[in-house]
């Protein structure tokens, strides 16, 4: 999916070596990383705030990697055969590919969540299809890209609204072309990620039908009703945590303390600044769309749910028979040695 991409200015293309500050306190008192150079997939949203800062910041450097490099892959399945073949250390996608990888045989562990981002889906109509009950949905033709998380909230919207999903009308297509179909009129609603929500909102003839979290049908608008169960994963392979304990620890604590950075509101115009300035995005746009991800670094029973809903809808689809569960692919002590209070619940992956 196209849904995780971002190239930074800070460090473009392939990459660049990043300095930055030197760190103080018992945080890097550790042992050296066991390489100091560190690859990092990265994409255009929101989700790589972290990363942004902790290179900005030069915490990578301070954590003992000298070389920061950054890649950017044009779909997950090509990022996740690079993870595994060690080109990059860390994949940074939602919650689907990794779940559908782990129980495909590929070698890859979830190390933590960047963010919660549920709240960035959109269900967006054109006004004159007069959406205004989730029945109306089945006289429509919507855009969604198939495979996506997309296509998981349509199956949970359905599920919640209890409708038949084989009546509603998909069209596949990306979202810049769910966009331009959109308003066409070709498609008479899209549902997809941001900021294509946002986009598609901004002509003046589309109104917001459903986010991942509340409904905007005037049937129930404003009630809370969960259609999205869409995370931002940190992810490695199962080989890189292995051969580099220290490097995947000192990793992960460096991204842990730039999620609690961006995180709290008082840093949140000096983030955007540094997002709007890296990515060249519309403030206004980033403006809009930044409280709809939510930095939480926590391993808990909401965890385990939304990786769990997410394989029902992989089952459900025919794309897995046999489901795991989601903490025999989660490596949990990474993120324990530097807080232990953030996981709530234990992985059983060992490295």
């Amino acid at each position: 999916m196209k849904r995780r991409k971002f190239l930074s200015s800070v460090a473009a293309g392939a990459g660049v070596a990043l300095a930055g500050s030197t760190l103080t306190g018992r945080a890097w008192a550790q042992a050296k990383p066991e390489t100091t150079r560190l690859n990092l997939a990265f994409g255009l949203d929101p989700v790589f705030a972290p990363h942004m800062v902790a290179m900005q910041k030069g915490w990578f450097r301070d954590a003992g990697f000298t070389e920061v490099n950054t890649k950017t892959f044009t779909g997950g399945a090509i990022a996740g055969e690079a993870l595994v073949a060690g080109e990059i250390a860390l994949w940074t996608p939602g919650n689907l590919p990794p779940i559908s990888m782990s129980h495909s045989g590929v070698p890859v562990v979830i190390l933590g969540t960047n963010a919660l981002a549920m709240s960035a889906d959109r269900l967006v109509a054109r006004k004159d299809a007069n959406v205004r009950t989730p029945e109306d949905l089945y006289r429509i033709r919507i855009g969604l890209l198939q495979g996506s998380t997309a296509s998981a909230d349509l199956y949970f919207l359905a599920q919640h609204y209890k409708l038949d999903e084989k009546r509603l009308q998909v069209v596949n297509m990306p979202p810049p072309e769910q966009l331009a179909a959109l308003n066409s009129g070709s498609v008479q609603a899209m549902l997809c990620w941001q900021p294509w929500g946002y986009n598609a909102l901004k002509g003046g003839n589309t109104e917001l039908i459903h986010t991942g979290l509340k409904s905007e049908f005037a049937a129930n608008k404003g009630q809370d009703a969960q259609i999205s169960y869409t995370r931002s994963l940190f992810v490695a392979s199962q080989d890189f945590v292995r051969k580099n304990p220290q490097a995947t620890r000192r990793m992960m604590e460096v991204l842990l303390r730039a999620q609690r950075y961006v995180a709290d509101p008082k840093n949140r115009e000096e983030v955007i600044t540094l997002f709007v300035e890296q990515t060249k995005q519309d403030r206004t746009l980033a403006n809009a769309i930044w409280d709809q991800y939510t930095f939480d670094p926590v391993f808990d029973d909401r965890y385990v749910r939304d990786m769990e809903r997410l394989t029902e809808f992989l089952v459900a689809s025919g794309r897995l028979k046999s489901p795991k569960h989601p903490l025999d692919y989660t490596f949990t002590d990474p993120v324990a040695a530097v807080d232990p209070g953030l996981v709530k619940v234990p992985g059983r992956f060992k490295a």
